[in-house]
């Protein structure tokens, strides 16, 4: 019988420990922004992000959205002027937003450090950040708890984006 209670809680202690290691995980899809408005012009298009998610548990501590855009986008008439010569400057331009619930776990600064390392560089982009926000999903998709910034890579390297966090695995940004 005691044999069979230290079998029991060998198991137990066995299994506890392994579930502790599966708290911190990461998860990669898409999502999309489905037409846009821009004073008198109308668009059906989709403006397609890749989705990056830090979680703990069932609380999402970080999440990032990333879309490249194309100089053809129609989404490009969300920029003001100057905004649209940055990104065009670019060799590779993208939109990001960003959500971190606790900035002292995870910060976006820590975020744009491991970005600076693939020679990314971060770009205000007000224009585009206001029009984003007034877009009709974005209410439901809770867009103003997001930062919105450009990434912008001057040089043509290969250089690819890996993003680690304390306690999560690295994620490579396409």
């Amino acid at each position: 019988m005691k044999l069979i209670i230290v079998i029991f809680l060998v198991l137990l202690v066995s299994c506890a420990g392994t579930t502790n290691l599966t708290k911190n995980t990461t998860q990669k899809g898409k999502f999309l922004l489905r037409n846009g408005v821009y004073a008198d012009k109308e668009w059906q298009e989709d403006l397609t992000f890749d989705r990056y998610t830090w979680h703990h548990e069932m609380t999402m501590y970080y999440d990032v959205l990333i879309a490249r855009m194309a100089p053809t986008s129609s989404f490009n008439f969300w920029f003001s002027e100057d905004e649209l010569k940055e990104a065009n400057s670019c060799a590779d331009f993208r939109i990001a937003l960003l959500y971190t619930m606790d900035s002292a776990k995870i910060s976006h600064s820590r975020f744009f450090e491991q970005l600076e390392k693939a020679n990314f560089k971060r770009v205000e982009i007000l224009n585009f950040r206001k029009n984003l926000q007034m877009h009709p999903d974005a209410t439901a998709n809770s867009f103003g708890l997001y930062q919105v910034y450009g990434l912008c890579k001057k040089g043509k390297d290969a250089l690819s984006a890996t993003v680690n966090f304390p306690s999560f695995r690295e994620v490579n940004i396409d």
